[in-house]
């Protein structure tokens, strides 16, 4: 196995996340303007790069561990880091270093991008729970402190939103 095999990889891989950092900066888009039926759309499709990734992951793996393997080396992690320090040519080395740079800088992105949709959908979750909250408390309940014990029918509440439905 050459490395110009394992380069290809790489290369598809970036590829690959780089329409997945698409996906998650237009999810962000359509988060903060509301637009779930498109969301849903971008998340199935997401659902199909994701798979595709997790596919080359093991290629690469794989042609890591015979690139070992036909090197005579000792089998290791599969980590690209690794194999950075196994190769001796400078130009595939370099290559590999590149690729290594741009896969790490990458990814760090599409992780924070991931991070800030995660908290967009968090505060809509909150602000969806505040607005049943406010829905359910009935305006009429009085305010003002009760003595428990005076309060036989403060537990019934008068409201138009059935919570156990």
């Amino acid at each position: 196995m050459s490395i110009s095999n394992i380069t290809d990889i790489l290369q598809q891989q970036l590829k690959l996340y780089g329409r997945l950092l698409e996906c998650e900066e237009m999810k962000k888009e359509m988060i903060i303007n509301n637009q779930v039926v498109e969301l849903n759309v971008l998340t199935q499709k997401q659902k199909l790069l994701t798979a595709k990734a997790d596919e080359l992951e093991t290629s690469r793996l794989l042609a890591t561990a015979k690139y070992f393997r036909d090197s005579g080396l000792r089998t290791r992690s599969g980590i690209l880091s690794d194999l950075i320090k196994s190769v001796y040519n400078p130009d595939e080395k370099q290559q590999l270093t590149r690729l290594y740079d741009d896969l790490s800088a990458l990814l760090k992105r599409l992780k924070q991008t991931n991070e800030v949709n995660q908290q967009l959908i968090q505060q809509s979750l909150d602000f969806i729970n505040f607005s049943i909250g406010l829905m359910i408390e009935d305006p009429n309940e009085d305010m003002t402190y009760q003595h428990p014990m005076n309060g036989i029918s403060a537990n019934k509440r008068n409201t138009w939103y059935d919570s156990k439905a």
